[in-house]
């Protein structure tokens, strides 16, 4: 009760004082410039003055303001300006209505592309200027509104989202897909915006890097407590000019929650009903927050069971023993705080600490347990990040310092049978430190032109430890950029057909001694014809450096069956010769990117969003395994530079002498090496390709209704449509990428409607994962799509905060299952890269305030 009447009392108070201003209409006159010179205070306070000083009417929620400080303001600034500087990084969202301003509780709608004007107090994903408005499209993907849909963890969100394509990392990609480039040997999910890969999507958290995860170098997008994250922000776009290398495919923001207060506890078991994928999910979070500061500290504990080959009539065919979704063990604990020191300086630190153990049989036989003929694959896995930093505020600038120490380590074993255990140790350390100032450099009859310049350094290590052979590499890298904000027309000027126009640019100079350097820019216009819609155009330059793991990961001599590689005539008992591994003369890599949007927002029909957004991406020299399907390494002549037909003995002997522990034998027979059987060596190092073409459409509908008595509904739809190619070496045939097996499908789409009522809310979504074509052989097959219908229900008993939530969710009620196709006795007989193994899943969730 006591809460309840502060509330009252406060809210109260802000709309009494400002009910004492002059009446005016809050859409005409919010756009009339003010000037503004207010000192840092607690943010209540800031919004009373600024609607003082505006004459507008301000209404807002003072109790869930409580503790919360707004930065120094000062400039000549329209209300909606000032506002997004006082609620920057808060998550208050702005509402202008006829009547009066509304400063609306975070919100939770569904994903959608984010219009920040209307949600000008999030932070900024795709610039470095406060309030402004990124010229490449944002989604935003609410852990709230993704758990009302059946979603308990980050992997189910990274599968959620249409703009990430799931191979590359995630625990249930199999072997065969995509080469040595899709073994994921410690289960972890990176987001692959684009099917760039996993290593061209640069993950934040709160704003700053991790270390990269393990084999892959791409970052654990699943090693972060769903129950700590507020929301996940994507920008798929080309952003090096902003972020540094790693961020061809584009930017995920993963920000945790905000000055939560209280203590809630979370449980969620589940299981599939056609066996396996048992699953348990346990999670704690608790916080406080004062007048000058927070903290919150989350703790959570996963455990599922496996899925194997018998447990799924799609696999009949497979060895009844093959996993095809690893049991899986994890916790995970992170905090965030902050705290002021007088009013104008902030310190902060961000941290996590994340383990996972995981395992994996691959039986060699058709129908014996591994122990018969095969091997055991375990890990062993650990991540942490600590991301301290400072905030001062001084004459209207921010200036920010921000360190990040990110470290990641694997034990991974073999167990061969018959045959000897082999462990390998891999380790991440990343080490960085950021230097930055935004403010207003001038201002313009449209408003203040914004500034953002910055500098610092990273360094990235890599360890290798193969029983005796270690190796430790290291990169570093010396950064600075620069990027400008600048306001061409605005309402107040009140111009036919340029109700708001900007323009941003930003550069940055990356070098990284011994490898290159080179900088990076991207530019964007906005032109807002009217209030209701935006028109968008972005073009960058992106650059990335080949990784550490890609250059020095050791060559390995494999000795794999002939019939692995597909159909070709051959004595029988061929086998084949792959070599892999990284090559250290890697080249960087480099795109050029370019979007157009177009962003619908009618004030007429009040929580309508609608985005369409065309991409274009020249990706030049990828580091990439180049033969991504080995059933295709023989029979396609486009591979020929790569594979050498009957090799004689002084073409074998080098071969395994690349490779430090010697020829790894993989056929299951215990028969001594006999090089007469080998028909071809296949040479699937990573290396540089020459170019690959990415285009597509993105489309995102977002709208909420509220009546009266019946309810508020929420309309949300989410599609992507992509056609990419690839060419080898300059001369080579075009290879088409998406659409084929084991490559991204063509379309992904997802959408849905929810309902709620007095502590009741139901929510229907429908996936679809678009159909691909199996090339692998001379034959082509057509595999058709896979469409999943989910539904969730939610009951809450007593306050929002303090009460018990139930809910019950059914993913995959009709339990659609992926299509087979042909396989090897190593692989899965579907397309483990884009149809998941699980089929309908159950679970039952109870979450409790405190």
């Amino acid at each position: 009760m006591p809460s309840t009447r502060n509330w009252v009392a406060s809210s109260l108070l802000a709309i009494a004082i400002v009910h004492t201003l002059p009446s005016a209409d809050a859409r005409e006159d919010s756009s009339a410039p003010v000037h503004f010179n207010l000192p840092a205070q607690p943010l209540a306070s800031m919004l009373l003055a600024i609607g003082q000083l505006s004459g507008q009417q301000i209404i807002f929620p003072g109790d869930a303001m409580t503790g919360l400080t707004a930065p120094r303001i000062e400039g000549r600034l329209d209300v909606e300006a000032a506002l997004a500087r006082a609620l920057a990084g808060t998550g208050f969202r702005v509402e202008v209505a006829a009547d009066a301003i509304y400063i609306r509780l975070p919100s939770r709608a569904t994903s959608g592309e984010r219009d920040e004007r209307s949600e000008s107090a999030i932070i900024v994903t795709g610039s470095h200027i406060r309030g402004a408005t990124s010229a490449s499209p944002v989604y935003r993907y609410d852990t709230a509104s993704a758990r009302d849909q059946g979603v308990t963890d980050m992997r189910g969100l990274a599968a959620a989202i249409p703009q990430n394509f799931t191979g590359g990392q995630s625990p249930g990609i199999g072997y065969g897909a995509e080469g040595a480039g899709s073994t994921n040997i410690d289960s972890s999910t990176a987001l692959n915006l684009r099917g760039l890969g996993p290593g061209s999507t640069l993950t934040l958290l709160n704003g700053h890097r991790m270390a990269y995860n393990l084999s892959n170098q791409s970052v654990d997008f699943s090693s972060i407590p769903f129950a700590a994250v507020d929301r996940v922000e994507i920008m798929p776009d080309g952003a090096s000019a902003l972020y540094g290398s790693d961020a061809i495919g584009g930017v995920a923001n993963v920000i945790l929650k905000n000055d939560f207060r209280g203590l809630s506890a979370n449980a969620v078991i589940g299981a599939a009903t056609d066996g396996g994928y048992v699953t348990q999910s346990y999670n704690l979070v608790g916080g406080t927050a004062w007048q000058s500061g927070s903290l919150m500290l989350t703790g959570n504990y996963d455990r599922s069971t496996d899925i194997v080959a018998s447990d799924r009539s799609f696999t009949a065919g497979a060895n009844p023993y093959l996993t095809l979704y690893p049991p899986l063990r994890s916790h995970a604990i992170v905090g965030s705080a902050h705290q002021d020191i007088g009013p104008n300086l902030t310190l902060a630190i961000d941290v996590l600490y994340s383990a996972r153990k995981a395992s994996r049989d691959t039986p060699y036989t058709d129908v014996g347990p591994v122990e018969l003929d095969g091997f055991v694959s375990t890990s062993a896995s650990r991540n942490v990040s600590i991301a301290p930093s400072a905030r001062l505020r001084v004459s209207g600038w921010t200036l920010d310092l921000i360190g990040t120490y990110g470290t990641s380590h694997l034990t991974s074993g073999d167990q061969s049978y018959p045959g000897p255990y082999r462990e390998v140790k891999l380790g991440n350390e990343t080490i960085s430190a950021e230097f930055s100032a935004e403010g207003t450099l001038l201002a313009l009859p449209a408003g203040d032109l914004g500034l953002a310049l910055g500098g610092g350094f990273r360094t990235d290590e890599f360890v290798y430890h193969l029983s005796s052979n270690p190796l430790r590499a290291r990169q570093d890298n010396y950064f600075g950029y620069a990027e400008v904000s600048i306001p061409l027309t605005s309402p107040v000027q009140a111009l036919p057909a340029f109700y708001r126009t900007s323009l941003s640019a930003a550069i940055r100079y990356e070098d990284y001694p011994g490898m290159g350097r080179l900088a990076t820019p991207k530019a964007g216009f906005i032109w807002s014809p009217t209030a209701d819609l935006d028109v968008k155009l972005g073009w960058g330059r992106s650059f990335k450096a080949p990784t550490l793991y890609q250059r020095f990961n050791p060559t390995i001599a494999y000795l794999f069956p002939g019939d692995l590689y597909g159909s070709r005539e051959a004595p029988e008992g061929q086998t084949i010769i792959s070599v892999q591994g990284g090559k250290n003369d890697l080249r960087p890599e480099k795109a050029e990117s370019f979007t157009a949007g177009l962003v619908v927002h009618p004030r007429a029909v009040p929580g309508l969003d609608l985005a369409i957004s065309l991409f274009k991406v020249t990706y030049r020299n990828r580091v990439v395994a180049p033969i991504p399907s080995t059933s295709k390494a023989l029979i396609d002549p486009v591979y020929a530079d790569f594979v050498t037909f009957m090799p004689s003995a002084a073409d074998i002997a080098p071969t395994i002498a690349m490779s430090p522990m010697g020829l790894s034998n993989q056929t299951g027979s215990s028969d001594p090496f006999d090089p007469g059987s080998v028909f071809a060596i296949v040479d699937s190092r990573t290396q540089n390709v020459a170019r690959d073409k990415i285009k597509g459409v993105d489309v995102s509908l977002a709208y909420q209704v509220k009546t009266q008595g019946t309810g508020t509904f929420n309309f949300h739809a989410n599609a992507t449509y992509l056609r990419s190619s690839r060419v080898l070496i300059d001369g080579l045939p075009e290879i088409v990428l998406a659409g084929k097996v084991f490559n991204p499908p063509h379309l992904k789409l997802r959408g849905g409607v929810g309902w709620a009522l007095d502590g009741v809310m139901v929510n229907g979504v429908a996936n679809y994962i678009g159909g691909v074509t199996d090339n692998r052989r001379i034959a082509t097959t057509k595999i058709r799509g896979l469409t999943s219908i989910d539904l969730s229900a939610k009951v809450r008993a007593g306050s929002a905060d303090k009460g018990v939530d139930v809910q019950l969710s059914v993913l995959n009620i009709f339990n659609a299952k992926p299509a087979s196709i042909r396989g090897s006795s190593l692989e899965a007989p579907f397309d483990t890269t884009n149809y998941p193994s699980i089929g309908r899943y159950v679970s039952l969730s109870f979450t409790k305030g405190f």
